[in-house]
């Protein structure tokens, strides 16, 4: 799966858990949009507020690809949005990408900068 179909994934899903706590009406009609006028006016401002026109994130910016001789290689070869924090259960810190967590071992961490990648020792 690309990271563009990703990022539309993770956005409609937060929109979802964002609009049921709401109180919106989630029914998506055989279109494929919401059938609920308010829902589908909401859906169209958080799609302009999070999508490509939308505030993005500035400076520094960590990324992380996972190692082809890990053992979750076959998710991705592609640059993935991540965050580094307390362990989880085996000592996964990576948090992000398309299994979710990670250990340090799996993946190659780079900083993207002004459109750069630069990768972590």
């Amino acid at each position: 799966m690309s990271s563009a179909c990703l990022d539309t994934l993770n956005m409609e899903l937060g929109f979802q858990i964002w609009a049921e706590e709401r109180g919106f009406d989630i029914k998506v009609g055989p279109d494929g949009t919401f059938t609920n006028l308010e829902t589908r006016a909401a859906w169209l401002g958080f799609e302009a507020a999070h999508g490509s026109a939308g505030f993005g994130p500035t400076g520094q910016q960590l990324h992380a690809r996972i190692k082809k001789t890990s053992e979750y290689a076959h998710q991705s070869d592609q640059l993935f949005p991540v965050s580094v924090g307390r362990p989880t259960h085996a000592d996964y810190t990576v948090r992000g990408g398309p299994g979710g967590v990670y250990r340090m071992s799996d993946v190659e961490l780079y900083v993207i900068d002004d459109g750069k990648q630069y990768r972590l020792k």
